[in-house]
């Protein structure tokens, strides 16, 4: 029996959040993003996208298509908040969640709805819409099929709150006629490339890839049989639900838009690195390794490509502001200025503290203790005064070496 896999994505969800602020911009050309001449439009309402406005859109070009449009530039502490009542609303419906984005998820919904003896899939779907829209006011699309590729497929299908299902039997009727660029994984890049060769639909490439075409067989290489697997529906139906591990606490999160802004994608992470810090705070645990984790958003050969780099320290930390500051280090070593879509940081090799034993003179003891007492002070005037303004004497002849 095959297994019933939903995508679910928010629609325009920071948007939506605004919206959810400030009632006045409903139903008016908004765009979230940065102003100026390098900023970028993240998202924007489907009255700015009347204009031609889109994200990943520079934001001078889209307010020169609409001279009324609200530029706004993002509360992004709100969005996660909002992005947790969205998930704690699927996970009270379904068994299996695997959110891969601040604003989408995948969920395994083969058991649930076994319980539901045969309900009509439709009204099933219709009430988790009208219920996430009455717990959160937030709205979604959802696909649902037998993998996850398809599934994320039938969810871009209908926006908004579209309900797209996609059985193996539909896929010439839906996919088939559809632009290349509509493909999930092939992006702006590459799909002017593929309609250079001839191929302007999913479908002219499905059929050119079964016939082995000379010309797509050299430009997919390896992947020709991945992508033959997914239009067939063959692909992976594996739905991964979090869980907790006892070793790690990291998070990943995709961009606002694909990226190659050293300075956007440093606060981007900084972000991220501080959250993960938070949550490992919360733990009675020491770690002594960070993780960074790049995917690239360069995708011509059919694929994104994840690069993992990993630092241990010489002993066991629970210091945040060492994590931290390490952990903005590995970003400016490791960047590379590649393209990126997404950006990961991870606790690893997390131990109880109270599992760890040092081994120490009576005199390291002392220095030890001291200098303990002295960070603890120091955190505790730095989140005062809500800014780094103390560190130690070491910390700061450090900082003046590496400018």
């Amino acid at each position: 029996m095959s297994k019933i896999i939903l995508h679910v994505d928010l629609n325009k969800f920071f948007v939506r959040c605004e919206e959810l602020k400030n009632p006045y911009i409903v139903g008016k050309p908004v765009v979230v993003g940065g102003d100026g001449r390098k900023g970028i439009v993240s998202t924007c309402s489907y009255e700015a996208r009347k204009y031609g406005i889109h994200s990943g859109m520079p934001t001078f070009q889209a307010k020169m298509l609409c001279k009324d449009l609200i530029i706004i530039g993002g509360d992004y502490k709100y969005y996660e908040l909002m992005s947790k009542e969205f998930i704690n609303y699927v996970k009270k419906r379904v068994d299996v969640v695997e959110q891969i984005s601040i604003d989408e998820c995948y969920c395994d919904i083969t058991e649930t709805y076994r319980r539901l003896k045969k309900k009509d899939i439709i009204a099933f779907l219709t009430d988790f819409q009208k219920g996430l829209f009455e717990q959160t006011k937030l709205n979604c699309s959802i696909g649902v099929a037998s993998t996850k590729f398809l599934a994320k497929m039938g969810s871009d299908y209908k926006k908004p709150n579209g309900i797209t299902i996609i059985r193996k039997k539909d896929i010439p009727e839906i996919i088939f006629p559809l632009k290349i660029d509509s493909y999930y994984g092939i992006g702006k890049k590459t799909a002017p490339r593929l309609a250079q060769l001839g191929y302007e639909t999913i479908g002219e490439m499905y059929y050119a890839l079964k016939n082995d075409d000379e010309k797509l067989r050299n430009f997919f290489g390896s992947m020709k049989d991945d992508i033959i697997a997914q239009l067939e529906g063959r692909s992976s139906d594996n739905v991964s639900s979090e869980f907790e591990d006892a070793k790690s606490i990291g998070n990943t999160r995709t961009l606002d838009y694909d990226s190659d802004d050293k300075d956007y994608i440093r606060k981007f992470y900084n972000h991220l690195v501080n959250n993960v810090v938070g949550e490992f705070l919360k733990e009675d645990m020491l770690t002594k390794t960070i993780q960074i984790t790049y995917k690239s958003a360069e995708h011509e050969d059919f694929g994104f490509k994840t690069k993992t780099i990993s630092k241990s320290f010489n002993t066991y930390t629970k210091d945040p502001q060492l994590i931290e500051r390490e952990a903005l280090k590995l970003f400016d070593k490791t960047y590379n200025g590649q393209k990126i879509r997404l950006i990961g940081f991870t606790l690893k090799n997390l131990v109880n503290k109270h599992d760890v034993t040092v081994q120490m003179t009576f005199e390291d003891y002392q220095v030890h203790e001291q200098e303990n007492k002295t960070q603890l002070l120091i955190n505790k005037l730095n989140r005062e005064y809500k800014k780094d303004l103390f560190m130690r004497l070491s910390d700061l002849k450090e900082k003046k070496n590496e400018n």
